[in-house]
């Protein structure tokens, strides 16, 4: 069973808005605004406006910052007996609690840019959380939608006050959570989860994160909750409140592409002079010069684009296995998936037993280069690069110059040449 996170009413926005954001627009409109946070998804969070016919633009619209503290009302909810299970009953107020620690979670990761306060009577609030202790609607027979807000007339937009942006207000009055699903009621941390999701949206972000590791991602499995805001949903909220009320993203026409101007890189690899350093987990490499890169829990990835839109990746997993094979017959099928593998090579890489897979036509028509490397410690590091099978070729240096980078440091202290090789 999928959990959905939230359904958003669709407002204003065009009835054929197909529109896809490209890394080659993000460029174009961070080269007109500086002080951007990133990596972000900032243009997932515009809203889209209609100007004249079918023309529509993309405007980020936010609470003004004057409106700050935002006063919150949440309900207390009663609970059935029915719902309840009698030998571990939850107490309505401990959802509650969850709901204003998450209202405290987006004070503390925003650094203060937002802010709320509680009021007890709900015709003083700017924004009301109903908590429901019903089951949550099915539209499909595998998804339950467990927060709903209605976006309908949330961002309102005047005048134009210059060419890039508009005269524009937001106020998202209310939000709904529902407590329980098809199996009975959600626990307070999941109820957690899902009101820093829905509080997301009223801030003013239009729709979802395109990452699976975010907070304002639209889905989550039972057992896969994610447990507060991440780095990029940090950083998009920094950049949507850094930038003035009503500036204009893009100007578009419903189903009009993006240019895609992609290219694979050509000459010999750069790498950056300062290696990216994770001493978390004890290793460093150099990576391509100009990628992206962002820390994740178990590692690092880094793009050459975005991270919602980029041409090839490379990333680094560490995890407890104490070797390789044990490693391999956990997972490798999960890493082949649907595709083929093209060829399988044991070496050494940073001075330790490695084996690698290339693995083609897992994603589509993409290349993945699978490369397993035993620490020594009871970990296993995975590094895992890829890009479209037509590049292949020429991305294959730059992954082998990261590659080669590669210094590992045990648990134990000992470190390692950065030499990748045959045995």
């Amino acid at each position: 069973m999928l959990l959905a996170l939230c359904a958003c009413g669709q407002g204003r926005a065009p009835s054929r808005s197909v529109y896809t954001p490209s890394r080659f627009d993000y460029y174009a409109f961070r080269g007109a605004f500086d002080g951007l946070v990133e990596p972000n998804y900032l243009p997932f969070m515009a809203h889209p406006i209609v100007l004249d016919g079918d023309r529509f633009a993309l405007v980020f619209c936010r609470w003004d910052r004057e409106r700050f503290p935002l006063a919150v009302h949440v309900s207390l909810p009663a609970i059935p007996d029915g719902l309840q299970d009698e030998f571990d009953p939850i107490a309505p107020g401990a959802y509650r609690v969850a709901v204003e620690s998450a209202l405290d979670a987006w004070e503390r990761n925003l650094e203060g840019l937002v802010r709320f306060r509680l009021v007890e009577r709900e015709s003083q609030a700017d924004l009301r959380i109903q908590l429901l202790a019903e089951p949550a609607p099915s539209p499909e027979p595998s998804v339950e939608v467990v927060g709903r807000i209605s976006m309908d007339r949330a961002c309102r937009i005047g005048d134009e006050l210059e060419p890039d942006r508009f005269e524009a207000s937001f106020e998202a009055q209310s939000l709904r959570i529902y407590l329980a699903d098809g199996h009975g009621l959600l626990n307070p941390g999941q109820v957690g989860t899902v009101a820093l999701h829905e509080l997301g949206h009223a801030l003013g972000m239009r729709r979802h994160s395109p990452i699976r590791a975010d907070i304002m991602y639209p889905m989550a499995r039972d057992d896969r909750w994610v447990r507060g805001p991440s780095h990029l949903d940090v950083n998009s909220f920094l950049s949507l409140y850094g930038l003035p009320n009503g500036t204009v993203y893009l100007r578009t026409w419903p189903g009009e592409e993006p240019e895609r101007r992609t290219r694979p890189p050509s000459g010999p690899p750069l790498l950056a002079a300062a290696p990216h350093v994770d001493a978390r987990f004890g290793y460093q490499l150099r990576l391509p010069l100009g990628w992206q890169r962002l820390e994740t829990e178990r590692g690092m990835i880094a793009a050459d684009g975005l991270a919602w839109d980029y041409a090839a990746t490379f990333q680094v997993i560490v995890r407890g296995y104490a070797t390789v094979q044990e490693y391999l017959d956990r997972h490798e099928a999960a890493h082949v998936g649907a595709g083929r593998v093209v060829d399988d090579a044991v070496l050494r890489v940073a001075g330790r037993p490695a084996r690698r897979l290339l693995v083609a036509g897992r994603a589509g028509p993409m290349m993945e280069e699978l490369t397993f490397i035993q620490v020594g410690d009871g970990r296993v590091a995975v590094v895992i690069a890829d890009c479209a099978l037509r590049s292949y070729a020429a991305y294959r240096p730059w992954f082998a110059a990261v590659l080669d980078s590669l210094e590992i440091r045990s648990l134990t202290g000992r470190s390692s040449a950065p030499r990748a090789g045959t045995p």
